[in-house]
Formats: structure tokens, C-alpha cells, sequence
């Protein structure tokens, strides 16, 4: 049922780094599965989806792609976002370190062509985040750029610097800002002697050159810091959920009863707390789907409209 709140808000949400919902993975859930995920998000307001897929081998990644396709095809999805392999294992954060590639090695070579080849006749994936500080970093930016996938930044060690080179380099192949993956997770924190990467992302904000995911589901960032970055620069913030198969919203039967999983890797959900991997505490997706963080957001006094735009844009 939407709540008064939800209903205020006139268009409906685009969640664009979502690994799936109700016990379905975008990942490894077979296509009706994924139907299902996609009808249930429709009637929560989320209509415009991009499936984002972790870090998986290369072995497992055309049968993926061709599932999501089908849905594509059918107007179901919006894209694809891979999240890797291209990261850094010191933030792998819920990504298996075993399968990060550098996009330099044979394995991540033949990772790269196998995408491009299932960009021919239709442009399926939309988005790859990676490090600015993986090797090749300059020549992957430029493959993906032409066949139609936009490079996204995140998972990553890198400094202030290195981060700003990424930011420019992207900027200068699209003429587009460049998409931030979920800021402040799975990145190097900041510092008043090592400001690392946040500095690099603050001042392209202010050059109208960066888009930053948020996850504002109370757990991966103060909700306080939400609200400042959405009060200082609203055109620049992207609410998303980053939800997975263990992401139940309230009152929400789960569409698949099995173990809740993220690519291979199995999750839990303990109270107080987002879903995280199996038999660790690292935070692994999101806690809420959009519509739950929209109406928690308003409920706490967030201005309306901004969050609107925010889970739009």
C-alpha cells in the first residue's frame, strides 16, 4: 500500500544500482524470477531499473547477459550496470576478491571483449564502474565510451589526485557528468592530511562535473550527510538502493524462499542492520528499496521535491 507520502510524489522512481529485491537476484535468478522482482518494484513506484550486477566470472557472464537482455527487449529494464570487475580488492566491499581483474591481464581482456560483443544490435550495458587506478585505466575508459557504456568510479583506494584524473578523463571522453558509485562505500575515506578521493568528487561537484549515489537506507551513510548533500547540491545528488534478494520491505513476501544471494555469494539480514555476506559483517546492498527510503526520507522532515528529483534523475 503507498503511504500518503509516497503518493505525493507525482512521477515514479528510477533505481539505477539495484541487484534485485524479494529474494531475487539479478544476477542468477531465472527470467520469471526476475519478471516477478521487476512487476513488484512497478507497483512501488519504481518503474525505470538498471540492473547492476557484482563482480562475477567471466565463465558465468554471457548466460547473465542474455537473461537480462530478454528483458530489455521486452522493455522491462532500462540497462545493465556491471559493478567491476575493474575495482581494487582493498574495497571490494561484497565483491569476491578472487574474481577482480585488471583490465591489463588476459582474464580482464577477455572480460572486456565479451561485453563489447554483447553490445552488437542492442546497447545492453549501460553503465561499468571501475577504479580510476587500475592499470589501463585511460584505454578501458575509451573502449567502453564507444560502444556505448558509461564508466562509472567507485570501489577504490585511490587519492586525490588519481581520483581527479578519473573524473576528467571520463568528462573529457562523454561531455557528461560522471556517475560516482554509491560515495563514501567502498572507497578511501577522507582526511584532513590525505583528503583522498571525496575532496576530488566535492570539486567537480561544484564544476557541474559528477552525479553521486547515495544510499540512503540509514545504514551506509548518516542520514545527517544525506541531508547536506542534498541541501547544498541537489542537481548532483542520485538517490539509489543498491537492494539485493535479502532486501524485504515491509509488509512484502518474499517472491523466492531460498537463501538470499548477491551473484554467488550468499547474504544475511540481522536486525539493525543492512543485508550483509554470509558469516561477516560487511555491508552487502542496501536495506529498502526507493520507495521505503522515500518515505522515511519524508517522514523525517527531507524536502520532498529534492528527494523526488533525486530518485529521478
Amino acid at each position: 500500500m503507498l503511504t500518503r507520502a509516497s503518493s505525493e510524489c507525482t512521477n515514479t522512481f528510477s533505481d539505477r544500482h539495484i541487484h534485485g529485491l524479494a529474494g531475487v537476484d539479478f544476477a542468477t535468478s531465472d527470467v520469471s524470477a526476475i519478471r516477478a522482482a521487476l512487476s513488484l518494484l512497478a507497483s512501488r513506484r519504481t518503474t525505470g531499473v538498471t540492473a547492476s550486477i557484482p563482480t562475477i566470472d567471466l565463465a558465468a557472464l554471457p548466460d547473465t547477459l542474455d537473461r537480462l537482455r530478454s528483458l530489455q527487449t521486452g522493455g522491462l529494464l532500462d540497462g545493465v550496470h556491471l559493478e567491476g570487475p575493474f575495482l581494487v580488492p582493498e574495497f571490494a566491499g561484497a565483491h569476491p576478491v578472487a574474481a577482480i581483474l585488471s583490465p591489463q591481464e588476459e582474464r580482464g581482456k577477455r572480460f572486456l571483449e565479451t561485453v563489447i560483443e554483447q553490445q552488437t544490435g542492442s546497447r545492453l550495458v549501460t553503465m561499468m564502474t571501475l577504479a580510476p587506478e587500475v592499470p589501463g585505466f585511460e584505454h578501458t575508459v575509451g573502449q567502453l565510451v564507444s560502444y556505448g557504456i558509461e564508466p562509472a568510479l567507485g570501489h577504490t583506494a585511490a587519492d586525490y589526485h588519481q581520483m581527479r584524473h578519473g573524473i576528467a578523463m571520463i568528462h573529457a571522453h562523454t561531455g557528461r557528468p560522471v556517475t560516482i558509485t554509491h560515495l563514501y562505500n567502498a572507497m578511501r575515506g577522507f582526511h584532513h592530511r590525505d583528503p583522498g578521493p571525496i575532496l576530488a568528487v566535492a570539486e567537480a561537484v561544484e564544476r557541474g562535473e559528477v552525479i553521486v549515489e547515495l544510499i540512503a537506507d540509514g545504514y551506509h551513510v548518516d542520514l545527517h550527510l544525506v541531508r547536506w548533500w542534498l541541501d547544498r547540491w541537489p542537481e548532483a545528488v542520485r538517490l539509489v538502493s543498491d537492494a539485493s534478494a535479502a532486501t524485504l520491505p515491509e509488509g512484502v513476501e518474499p517472491l523466492y524462499a531460498g537463501r538470499p544471494r548477491l551473484g554467488h555469494l550468499e547474504l544475511h539480514y540481522p536486525e539493525a542492520t543492512g543485508p550483509q555476506l554470509a558469516g561477516s559483517t560487511t555491508l552487502a546492498s542496501g536495506g529498502k528499496d526507493l520507495l521505503s527510503i522515500h518515505d522515511d526520507l519524508v517522514a523525517t522532515g527531507f524536502d520532498h521535491a529534492r528527494v523526488c528529483a533525486a530518485m529521478q534523475r
